[in-house]
């Protein structure tokens, strides 16, 4: 009896140490799943990201590759159009107000006003005060065209501070003539000129009395 109780007991440890092997490979097992798991969504969703980053590197080569040099070739075609536009309203009033067959008027393609005269470009800063004076009105009677145009709401009022500062009897006349032409609804003229009084349909004098006007 005593060798067959000992190969019971021996029997029921080694299952003991069966089951709990078992167990432990149930644990392993269930840890795996887990796991595979949890790198099965990290998976999905690093694929998710690595769709999402394809998409984004897709729209960043249409947009750089053909979106913006689109845009920029429509920009330029855009402003070669009013550069050009403007360039011939500027020379325009440039001509009428200075009756000088020599000199002439443009600008560059940064829409900045050069005179030149007998082909030779001449500094702003060094022509006639009634010269400069010409440059800087031609160029806002083309600057308000420009803007009337594009902001598609007709004429609209154009304000004028001291427009015909070394301007001869002349020339004067020319503004009236080119005012009139322009047909803006309302002009409003600050000057000294007493002279263009007579362009006005109002006139409001300003003096300066004890020191305030």
């Amino acid at each position: 009896m005593e060798p067959l109780r000992s190969k019971i007991e021996a029997s029921q440890k080694e299952l003991k140490r069966i089951r709990e092997e078992i167990s432990s490979l149930r644990r392993d097992i269930k840890n795996w799943k887990d796991s595979v798991k949890r790198h099965g969504e990290s998976l999905a969703r690093m694929e998710k990201t690595a769709s999402k980053a394809l998409q984004l590197r897709e729209r960043e080569i249409w947009l750089e590759e053909y979106f913006i040099p689109t845009l920029e070739s429509i920009e330029r075609h855009v402003m070669t159009s009013i550069n050009r536009e403007f360039g011939q309203d500027f020379q325009k009033w440039f001509a009428i107000l200075v009756d000088d067959g020599g000199k002439e008027s443009r600008v560059d393609e940064d829409f900045t006003p050069m005179v030149e005269q007998e082909g030779y470009e001449q500094d702003i800063d060094f022509l006639s005060g009634g010269e400069r004076t010409s440059v800087a009105l031609a160029y806002r009677l083309a600057l308000s065209q420009m803007v009337q145009k594009f902001a598609e709401t007709g004429p609209s009022s154009l304000i004028l501070d001291e427009p015909t500062d070394g301007f001869s009897k002349e020339q004067l006349g020319k503004v009236r003539e080119i005012l009139d032409e322009m047909a803006n609804p309302q002009v409003i003229i600050v000057s000294h000129e007493r002279d263009l009084e007579s362009f006005a349909d109002q006139i409001y004098r300003v003096a300066k009395v004890q020191g305030e006007s």
